[in-house]
């Protein structure tokens, strides 16, 4: 009974260390393509700039190109994604995509960089743009994990995909919309969007009613 509570720290403490690993991985992939160009960054040079082996890079990354494009398919935090996962924490689920979402925004400076860095890198390297389409899959099919897992049934595909491709547009309007806003909370232009978008679904107020009561 006692070796229980024990083991569930460290399993926490090494997904924190894996996600941590994949995310710098991933910046320094970015910063490096944008110093030396794509054609010059290799593995070796990413995985010094981390202090990890090469072989520790693979166990992440099957290519440089991966690494810049990132972890698409982890959205949020697996406490997140957990949360999402039953049921909250709102309960309403665009609300909930949103806060899933925003999860992931942590720490925001690093976010900052990496979504500037990635915009460089796709004006200066169509590989890299090329990469960040075809990594859409990816999304959608973490987006239909997620949603299934929730719901409790399959998703349907279609919907899957105009999930995350929502949620896609608004995060990418939120982060442009920070652009000359240095101090702003990508976490709150987040959710600025989101309310922004549930806008176009309003219905007008009916007056009728109340007038002939």
């Amino acid at each position: 009974m006692s070796s229980e509570p024990a083991k569930q720290p460290s399993i926490g403490l090494r997904e924190q260390k894996k996600q941590r690993t994949l995310i710098e991985l991933c910046l320094a992939a970015r910063r490096l393509a944008v110093q030396h160009g794509l054609e010059a960054t290799n593995v070796d040079d990413i995985a010094k700039a981390v202090g990890v082996s090469p072989r520790t890079f693979f166990n992440y990354y099957d290519t440089k190109l991966d690494a810049v494009v990132g972890p698409v398919g982890d959205i949020g935090t697996p406490e997140a994604r957990q949360e999402f996962v039953a049921g909250g924490p709102t309960g309403v689920l665009i609300e909930d995509l949103t806060w899933l979402h925003a999860a992931g925004f942590q720490p925001e400076n690093e976010v900052r960089e990496g979504i500037s860095l990635v915009t460089e890198l796709i004006t200066a390297e169509p590989r890299v743009l090329a990469a960040f389409i075809a990594s859409g899959a990816r999304l959608e099919a973490a987006t239909a994990e997620l949603l299934s897992a929730r719901l409790g049934a399959e998703v349907d595909p279609e919907f899957a995909s105009l999930t995350a491709g929502i949620m896609t547009t608004i995060t990418t309007r939120a982060a442009m919309s920070l652009a000359a806003d240095p101090n702003g909370s990508l976490a709150a232009a987040l959710h600025e969007h989101c309310a922004m978008a549930a806008r176009l679904f309003d219905r007008p107020v009916d007056t009728t009613r109340e007038t002939h009561r």
